[in-house]
C-alpha cells in the first residue's frame, strides 16, 4: 500500500473522527443550552434528539413543553408533539452576526392544550406575568404546524372553551427579538396559511357555535358549514330557564371574506374586511311565551356596536338567498305560529364602530313574506350617535292576508281575508320614540276574531270590528289610504318589535282612519 494511500485512509478517518467528536460536542451544547437558557416556568423535555451537524438539522423525538404563568390570556399551556425538526441552523449568523436563523422549523402532530387564567385577582401565582426574555433576533424562513389539535379550557380544566380537531399552519419569515417577544404578540411575519377542521366553542351556557372548516391566507377567509345553534331542545329550554329566551338554530353553507387584516395596539383589536358574503344562511328562531317576561332595557344595534370590545370596519357584507323563520307559542295548547322571510337578500354598508366614520351604516333587504309578498327594507344610522336615531322604509306587494294566518290565530286569536296590493312606509326614530307615515292600496280586507277554542269564529265581535275597517274602496284616485306612525319604544323589546308596533300603528291608522294624506 502506497504511502499516498494510507494518508488518505489516515485523513479519512480523523475527518469521520473529528465529525462524529464535532457533532458529539454539538449535541452536548445544544442539550447543555436548553438546561441554562430554558426559562424557569417553561419545562422543555424529549425521547432523544438527533442531529445532522452539516446540514444545520435538529431532531427531538416527542416533545413536551409546558409553559406556566400568565402568557396574554392565558395561565398554562401544553405543547406535546410527535417530533419537533429544524433544517437550515445558520452557524455563520450565530457566530458572526449575533442571530438565530432557521430555514424551516416544524411541529410534526402537535397537541395544543391551554389553560385559561383564573378570575381570582388575588391568586399570586396565577396572574404572575412570565415573559420570556431574549438576548438574540431569531428568524425562522418558514414555521409549520403539521396535523395539531387545540384545545382550550377553563382555569379548573372542567369547560372545554375551544377544540380543533385538525390544524395545519404555515408562517413565513417569522422575527422575533428582546423588542418584540414582550409585545402582545410576541412575533411578525409575511405570508400565512391556516388550515383547520371540526372547530366547536361553546358560547355561554346555552348556545354553541361550531365550524366545519376554515382557511385563511393573507387575503382571503373561506368558512364551510358553520352553525350557532342552542344546545338544547325547544322544551328542554323552556325547562331550563325562568325568563323567555330565543331557541336559535343558524346554519352557513358558506362564509367569504375578501381582503381582511387586524391591528392590535395596547391590548385594543381592530377587525377590517373589504368584502364579506354568506350564502345561503338560514336562521330559526322559537320564543316560549309562558315563561316571563325580561324586563331588562334591550339597546338598539347603534348601541350594540358602540359598546363591542373590539373595533370593525367591514365596507360591504352580501347574504344572498337566505331565510328566516320565527315562531313564537302561547301556552293554548295549538301550533306556533310562525312567520318566514325567503329568497331573502340583503347588502350591508359601512359596518364600522370606528369613531372617525362619517357615513352611516346602511342595510337593503329583498325577501319574500311567507313565501308570496315581495318585501323590501332600506334601513341606516349612524352608529355614533348617542341618540340612537335610524331612518328606515320598505314595502310589500302582491300579498295575501291570509297567508298571515298561520301566525296571527295561535298568537292573536284572529284571522284575516284581502290583499295588500301595495304598501309603503317610513319611519324616522330614536331610543325613545318614532314617527313617520304609511301608505296602502289593498282589496276587500277583512278580520275575523276567534274563540278560545280557535275552532270557531266569534260573530258579534268580527262584525263590530270590521264595521270600523274600511275594505279598501274608499282610496284616492291612485288606489292608495294613507296613514300616520306615532309609537313610543317598549325598551325592554328588540329592535324588530319596535318596528312592528310601528307599523301596526301604521296600519290600524289606515284601515280605520279617513285614510286622506295630510
Amino acid at each position: 500500500m502506497s504511502k499516498i494511500l494510507k494518508w488518505l485512509i489516515v485523513g479519512f478517518i480523523v475527518c469521520i473522527g473529528g465529525y462524529m467528536l464535532a457533532q458529539w460536542k454539538m449535541k452536548s451544547e445544544v442539550i447543555s443550552f436548553l438546561e441554562r437558557k430554558v426559562p424557569n416556568h417553561i419545562d422543555f423535555a424529549y425521547d432523544n434528539i438527533t442531529i445532522d451537524l452539516l446540514k444545520g438539522n435538529i431532531a427531538f423525538e416527542e416533545v413536551v413543553v409546558v409553559s406556566l404563568g400568565k402568557q396574554t390570556s392565558s395561565c398554562e399551556i401544553k405543547v406535546n408533539a410527535d417530533r419537533l425538526s429544524i433544517t437550515g441552523f445558520s452557524y455563520w449568523k450565530l457566530l458572526f452576526k449575533k442571530s438565530i436563523f432557521l430555514k424551516t422549523l416544524t411541529l410534526t402532530k402537535p397537541h395544543l392544550n391551554f389553560k385559561t387564567c383564573p378570575n381570582d385577582s388575588d391568586n399570586e401565582e396565577a396572574n404572575k406575568s412570565n415573559p420570556i426574555k431574549l438576548l438574540k433576533e431569531i428568524f425562522v424562513e418558514e414555521l409549520i404546524f403539521d396535523s395539531g389539535i387545540v384545545e382550550i379550557w377553563d382555569a379548573n380544566e372542567e369547560v372545554e372553551l375551544i377544540s380543533i380537531e385538525s390544524i395545519d399552519l404555515s408562517l413565513k419569515q417569522v422575527t422575533t427579538n428582546p423588542e418584540i417577544i414582550t409585545k402582545y404578540v410576541p412575533f411578525t411575519f409575511t405570508e400565512y396559511k391556516l388550515d383547520f377542521q371540526k372547530f366547536n366553542a361553546p358560547l355561554g351556557e346555552f348556545e354553541a357555535l361550531k365550524m366545519e372548516s376554515m382557511v385563511i391566507d393573507n387575503s382571503n377567509i373561506e368558512i364551510n358549514n358553520i352553525s350557532l345553534a342552542t344546545i338544547y331542545s325547544k322544551s328542554e329550554l323552556s325547562k331550563k330557564i325562568t325568563y323567555q329566551r330565543d331557541h336559535i338554530n343558524l346554519f352557513i353553507p358558506s362564509i367569504n371574506v375578501k381582503d381582511h387584516n387586524y391591528v392590535v395596539s395596547n391590548d385594543s383589536l381592530q377587525v377590517n374586511f373589504k368584502e364579506l358574503f354568506l350564502t345561503k344562511p338560514m336562521l330559526e328562531m322559537y320564543r316560549d311565551k309562558s315563561r316571563l317576561e325580561d324586563y331588562r332595557n334591550k339597546p338598539l344595534y347603534a348601541e350594540l356596536l358602540r359598546k363591542l370590545p373590539f373595533k370593525v370596519a367591514i365596507d360591504s357584507v352580501f347574504i344572498e338567498k337566505g331565510s328566516i323563520i320565527y315562531e313564537e307559542d302561547i301556552p293554548n295548547n295549538v301550533k306556533a305560529g310562525a312567520l318566514s322571510f325567503e329568497k331573502l337578500d340583503a347588502t350591508i354598508s359601512n359596518l364600522s364602530n370606528l369613531v372617525n366614520v362619517e357615513d352611516p351604516l346602511k342595510i337593503q333587504l329583498r325577501a319574500n313574506l311567507m313565501g308570496v309578498g315581495k318585501f323590501h327594507l332600506d334601513w341606516q344610522f349612524d352608529v355614533q350617535d348617542l341618540r340612537n336615531t335610524f331612518l328606515i322604509s320598505g314595502g310589500l306587494s302582491n300579498f295575501n292576508t291570509a297567508n298571515l294566518n298561520d301566525f296571527l290565530v295561535p298568537n292573536l286569536r284572529t284571522q284575516t281575508t284581502g290583499t295588500i296590493d301595495q304598501l309603503y312606509f317610513t319611519i324616522s326614530g330614536d331610543d325613545n320614540v318614532a314617527t313617520g307615515d304609511i301608505k296602502m292600496s289593498y282589496e276587500d280586507f277583512k278580520f275575523q276574531v276567534l274563540n278560545k277554542e280557535r275552532n270557531g269564529i266569534k260573530k258579534v265581535l268580527s262584525f263590530i270590528g270590521n264595521l270600523f275597517v274600511n275594505d279598501g274602496s274608499k282610496a284616492d284616485e291612485n288606489g292608495y289610504r294613507y296613514g300616520d306612525i306615532n309609537v313610543e319604544r317598549v325598551k325592554n323589546k328588540s329592535f324588530f318589535n319596535y318596528l312592528w308596533i310601528n307599523l301596526q300603528d301604521g296600519l290600524l291608522d289606515v284601515l280605520t282612519g279617513n285614510g286622506k294624506k295630510d
